[in-house]
């Protein structure tokens, strides 16, 4: 039996729609950012904002430190904002980051099984940990709001570390961190590539949460458990947790 539930964020405990890349969500963005007295034409920052972000990205896979490095959003924000004469501080960047992601949510809410799952691991003992790849100025805010944060032991996110899933090395952090024994752990999520590959990777026993219906049984699945039907509460009588 698993003494260490460590979870995926989105798509697995949060459901999420968001648009960051469209022209449309650009123009709402630049909208907002003259009211705050930062004046782009949003083609303009469109253009120097994804530039910015492949070129950040691209040299984060040129240093070569993980197999798959995260990079900052922050350092873009305050990159392209300074080709336009503004310098951020720190507390204006985490500002126009956190809006920016606000101003792009479509959808966002709790999976309904989400606190009934992680009550019922508390409830008899178990340790439960983050594992997202995600910028901590969008997730924060989103952890707050929800009340999550209580929930866990320990929280890791992409862009602290440097390193995404599947990654090992992001895996092995969490572990190295928090002294957890892999034999003793399984990583819960719905992405078969990120989630699951990255723990299959890391020596980590893995449940696949078939949330969203796009399930095609492997001839040789490298989870140990999955929920067909996309339950987290799957997860409780799967691993064998009486409550």
């Amino acid at each position: 039996m698993y003494q260490n539930y460590i979870f995926d964020l989105y798509g697995t405990l949060i459901d999420i729609h968001t648009d960051e890349t469209s022209k449309n969500f650009f123009k709402k963005y630049a909208k907002w950012l003259r009211r705050q007295g930062y004046h782009f034409e949003w083609k303009w920052f469109y253009k120097l904002y994804t530039t910015t972000e492949k070129e950040h990205r691209e040299k984060a896979k040129f240093l070569g430190a993980y197999t798959y490095p995260e990079i900052m959003v922050e350092n873009i924000f305050q990159e392209v904002f300074a080709a336009k004469g503004y310098v951020l501080s720190q507390e204006q960047t985490q500002f126009l980051c956190e809006n920016f992601r606000r101003i792009s949510l479509i959808h966002f809410s709790l999976f309904p099984d989400t606190i009934a799952c992680l009550e019922g691991l508390k409830k008899v003992g178990k340790k439960i940990y983050l594992l997202s790849n995600a910028q901590r100025s969008f997730t924060w805010q989103e952890l707050e709001l929800t009340g999550l944060i209580p929930y866990f032991d320990g929280i890791l996110i992409s862009s602290d570390e440097g390193c995404m899933k599947p990654d090992p090395e992001f895996y092995n952090k969490c572990c190295e961190r928090y002294h957890l024994d892999k034999a003793q752990s399984v990583m819960i999520g719905n992405e078969l590539n990120s989630d699951m590959m990255g723990a299959a990777a890391a020596g980590i026993d893995a449940f696949y949460i078939n949330r969203y219906a796009v399930f095609h049984q492997e001839k040789a699945p490298i989870y140990q458990y999955v929920s067909l039907n996309g339950s987290l509460l799957e997860v409780l009588v799967q691993t064998g947790i009486t409550l």
